[in-house]
């Protein structure tokens, strides 16, 4: 007998795929309380995706509790590779599905679809010119992503941040100040709980600040966020995107489905951002822009007669954001936990975005204040014998460097740079590494490229070690009291490790094993 109701295709079982998969098996998220609310009906969540399938999920309108073979016709899991730990995953949803999620359906290394699904949904890793991709779109009525299934199902008060570099930082930090505000808020998104796992989390009310990757907008068509923020965009993953001009596109697709009145806070520093703040301008929508040219101590009201603007005063000193007329005057720059002056546009964004919520001048104060450096994020590691190391594994791209560099200006910086290769331009970074840096230390697959573009600016403190070890060593090595020294490497983490955060730990434990050798006085 024929199942009734969608057929769905789930592309991919990393953290978003799982959770989808166990979503419209009827399973609850991973890791939830045992008093969590049972999901809501997949067939419903399904008919707002996909409209092929709506009258079939209308018709059923099952009951929450019915079993998931009465909402979802078939689903099919194409899990990529047959790892342990994927194997585990299918295995207990099978088991918790009572077999109505079946063996056959579960599809491993392959990489053409093939069928036919009334919805796909596509994990964030799989590139618009993969076959597994392709295929998929030729053979689904409707192929979106995670995120903007989620949206779907519950759009009620979501808020949207991206950017090249720093939408992290800003996620945590909004949801900090939001909820220090007594505004509810739950943090989602690319930073780790998936948004399908967030809508079945967040409690009545409860705002979803998520953290949007261009992965992820990539395939987000309908998504309308209720806020919104552009941190930067620089160039970054243009292989998947195929080209800057369409990972700018995917950027700036989080802002297309807004509605005119919602609050977008864009920076306008950079060209290609202040290119879209111009835009909004110009067609009557709101928008917060973030500095100016002249850079964050811009104020655009000032500058070309913008009603709104957030911006670092400088003659006071103070993060500033003028909203519908009134000028709310907050903390220092220098009180700030985050340092660096793209961690003050980070708190600029949160704090524009919490006041055009409804949140209090000196709440927003005094929760930015208490915000601490998240992991990997120029993250203080330790000091042994007067030298401070910092962990910022996060930053993969040279820009992200340069706004590291420019957290510790005037101290002397040894900086390790190199990991895999982006073969993005290193001019920039070059210019602003050799003035500041005391050496730099050139390391990994990356480190011929980097060490040359050194050499060739007559920079002779640049030194080339093959490994990461050997860079940590060769700092250690060179190190006095008052140096600093920085892991930014500008480049990806796969040459030796799995991921950013796996290479920050490795750099943290290093420090640990330092301290421990040393004499309790010089440890802090």
């Amino acid at each position: 007998m024929e199942r009734a109701g969608i057929r769905v295709c789930v592309l991919g079982l990393g953290t978003t795929g799982l959770a989808v998969a166990r979503y419209f098996c009827g399973l609850p998220p991973l890791g939830a309380p045992a008093a969590a609310a049972p999901a809501p009906a997949p067939a419903a969540s399904a008919a707002a995706a996909s409209a092929a399938a709506a009258s079939a999920a209308a018709a059923l309108n099952p009951a929450p509790a019915a079993p998931a073979a009465a909402r979802v016709a078939s689903l099919t899991i194409y899990a990529g590779a047959e790892t342990p730990a994927a194997r585990a995953a299918i295995d207990s949803m099978i088991a918790s599905t009572q077999g109505w999620l079946r063996p056959a359906d579960i599809i491993f290394e392959e990489q053409e679809v093939t069928g036919e699904f009334d919805l796909a949904v596509i994990s964030p890793g799989i590139a618009p010119t993969s076959s597994l991709f392709e295929s998929a779109r030729a053979c689904a009525t409707e192929l979106i992503g995670e995120p903007e299934l989620a949206w779907r199902i519950s759009p009620e008060r979501w808020i949207g941040i991206t950017g090249t570099n720093g939408k992290t930082t800003t996620t945590c930090l909004l949801g900090h100040v939001l909820v220090q505000c007594g505004i509810p808020a739950l943090v989602a998104g690319n930073i780790g709980l998936p948004c399908i796992d967030a809508i079945q989390l967040r409690q009545p009310g409860e705002y979803l600040v998520a953290e949007l990757s261009s992965f992820q907008l990539a395939s987000a068509f309908k998504l309308k966020p209720d806020a919104a923020i552009l941190l930067n965009i620089t160039p970054d993953h243009l292989g998947w995107h195929g080209g800057f001009e369409s990972y700018v596109r995917d950027k700036r697709r989080i802002f297309y489905h807004m509605d005119p009145e919602a609050p977008a806070v864009i920076d306008a520093t950079m060209d290609t951002t202040r290119e879209l703040v111009l835009q909004r301008r110009q067609r009557d929508k709101r928008v917060i822009p973030l500095g100016t040219a002249d850079g964050l101590s811009g104020d655009m009201t000032i500058r070309c007669g913008a009603e709104e603007a957030a911006f670092v005063d400088a003659a006071t000193g103070r993060l500033t954001v003028i909203l519908q007329g009134q000028r709310h005057e907050l903390l220092k720059a220098d009180e700030l936990q985050i340092k660096g002056e793209h961690n003050q546009e980070n708190a600029l964004a949160a704090a524009a975005v919490a006041l055009a919520l409804g949140a209090e001048a000196p709440q927003v104060c005094a929760a930015l204040a208490s915000f601490q450096p998240l992991e990997h994020r120029i993250e203080p590691a330790g000091t042994v014998d007067g030298v401070e190391f910092f962990n910022d594994s996060k930053a993969t791209n040279p820009e992200a460097t340069l706004k590291a560099l420019s957290a510790f200006t005037g101290r002397p910086l040894i900086l390790l740079l190199g990991g895999r290769d982006k073969n993005t331009p290193l001019d920039e970074l070059v210019a602003a590494a050799v003035p500041a840096c005391k050496a730099v230390i050139c390391y990994g697959e990356a480190g011929g490229r980097f060490a040359e573009a050194f050499l060739l600016a007559h920079d002779r403190s640049v030194l080339l070690v093959p490994g990461f070890q050997q860079a940590f060593d060769t700092a250690v090595e060179m190190a006095e009291p008052g140096d600093v020294v920085l892991l930014s490497p500008a480049c990806a983490s796969f040459d030796e490790f799995g991921s950013f955060e796996q290479r920050g730990a490795a750099f943290k434990g290093l420090v640990c094993q330092l301290q421990a050798q040393q004499p309790a006085e010089g440890v802090q």
